[in-house]
C-alpha cells in the first residue's frame, strides 16, 4: 500500500525547492512586561551597536582596576601643567644668561620689594608668576612653601600674583598659610616686564642679577630642589 501512494506522488525539482521563501529566523519571544520603545531597540542594529559598546566599556573598566591605577601612568603633579593668561603688552620673557628685569613693588604686609640686578646683595632670588585661581599654582604651593622652609635665608621666594589686588591674594594667603614675601601685581607691570604668558612660571636669578634657570608649569619637589640646590651651590 506504501509503494503504490509513493508512486503516485509528484517528483520534486530542483527548481521547486529554489522557489521555496527563505524560513523565517526564530526570534525570542517578546516579554509581554517589556516596553515597546526597549523591544525596538533591542531588534535594531542601533541597540546591537549600543550593546557592543556597553559590553567593551565594561571589559576596559575591569581591566583598569586590574591593573591599577599606580600602574597606567605618572601622577599629575609630575607633569608640566600650565595655565594662560593674558598679559596686556608682555615684552619678551628673559632667557637663561640674561639679566632680570628690575622692579619695586609692595607686598602684602606694605613693605617695599625692590628686585635690582645690581644690588643682589649676594642673595639668589626664586621669583614665580601665579594665580589664586589657578588649579597647577594652588597645587604646587605647599611643595614651594616647604621648599622655601628647606633653604631658609640661602634664597629669597618672591611670589607675583598675576593681574590680582592685594584684598584676593591676602585671603588666599591666609587660607592657605603661605609664609614667603607675596606680591599681588594688579597693573600687570611685572608680569608683563617678564613676558608671562602662562601660570605658574619660575624664575630662577642667580646672586649676580642673570637669570640661571626658567620654568613654565608645575614643578614636583623634586624638581623643585633640583633647581634651589644648582641656583644656592648646596
Amino acid at each position: 500500500m506504501r509503494d503504490d501512494m509513493s508512486d503516485e506522488l509528484p517528483e520534486e525539482t530542483s527548481a521547486d525547492v529554489s522557489d521555496r521563501p527563505d524560513p523565517e529566523p526564530e526570534t525570542r519571544a517578546d516579554d509581554p512586561d517589556e516596553p515597546a520603545w526597549r523591544t525596538g531597540i533591542r531588534g535594531s542594529r542601533f541597540g546591537q551597536v549600543a550593546v557592543m559598546i556597553v559590553a567593551a566599556f565594561a571589559i576596559a573598566i575591569a581591566a583598569w582596576w586590574a591593573v591599577g591605577p599606580d600602574d597606567v601612568g605618572p601622577a599629575q603633579a609630575e607633569t608640566a601643567v600650565v595655565t594662560e593668561v593674558d598679559v596686556a603688552g608682555a615684552d619678551s620673557a628673559p632667557v637663561v644668561g640674561q639679566r632680570a628685569p628690575a622692579f619695586t613693588a609692595t607686598d602684602l604686609d606694605s613693605q617695599e620689594v625692590v628686585l635690582d640686578p645690581d644690588a643682589m646683595e649676594g642673595r639668589p632670588v626664586w621669583l614665580m608668576f601665579v594665580a589664586t585661581w589657578c588649579t597647577g599654582c594652588r597645587t604646587e604651593m605647599p611643595d614651594v612653601q616647604a621648599a622655601a622652609a628647606d633653604y631658609g635665608d640661602d634664597v629669597e621666594v618672591i611670589v607675583v600674583y598675576v593681574g590680582e589686588d592685594a584684598a584676593a591674594v591676602s585671603a588666599y594667603s591666609e587660607r592657605v598659610g603661605n609664609d614667603f614675601t607675596q606680591v599681588p601685581d594688579r597693573s600687570q607691570a611685572i608680569s608683563a616686564a617678564y613676558g608671562i604668558m602662562g601660570v605658574p612660571s619660575h624664575f630662577f636669578i642667580g646672586a649676580d642679577g642673570v637669570v640661571e634657570q626658567v620654568q613654565v608649569g608645575l614643578l614636583t619637589p623634586e624638581q623643585m630642589d633640583e633647581s634651589l640646590r644648582a641656583l644656592t651651590g648646596a
